[in-house]
């Protein structure tokens, strides 16, 4: 492990001079322990660490109420005395309420059915 880490840590100080300083950072994972990072600005590799567990989704499907609101559009009503159009937003669809459902994990993502 020693020489693959010596390895690593060799290309990247041997990085081609047009890239900036090769990075080298250490950090202490509160999960997993100490984790050293190696590497330059296009690439790098971690040490340490360890693995997060992989999340799996339980959905349930939740049914909400949703307002839609009105639909208001603007159109010429008239003309006046100098035959310009008149303008006013005139109702073209009440707002409604409506029955929707949700598929929600533990997690907190939200898909909509």
């Amino acid at each position: 492990m020693k020489t693959l880490l010596a390895a690593f840590a060799a290309l990247a100080f041997a990085a081609p001079a047009a890239e900036a300083a090769p990075d080298v950072r250490f950090r202490f994972d509160p999960c997993g322990g100490p984790v050293l990072r190696i590497g330059s600005p296009r690439f790098a590799v971690e040490f340490g660490g360890r693995c997060k567990p992989v999340h799996h989704h339980r959905y349930r499907t939740v049914c909400e109420r949703e307002w839609v609101p009105p639909l208001w559009q603007t159109c010429v009503v008239g003309y006046d005395h100098c035959r310009r159009p008149i303008y006013r937003q005139v109702l073209v669809r009440e707002g409604y309420w409506q029955r929707v459902e949700y598929r929600v994990c533990d997690c907190g993502h939200r898909t909509r059915c």
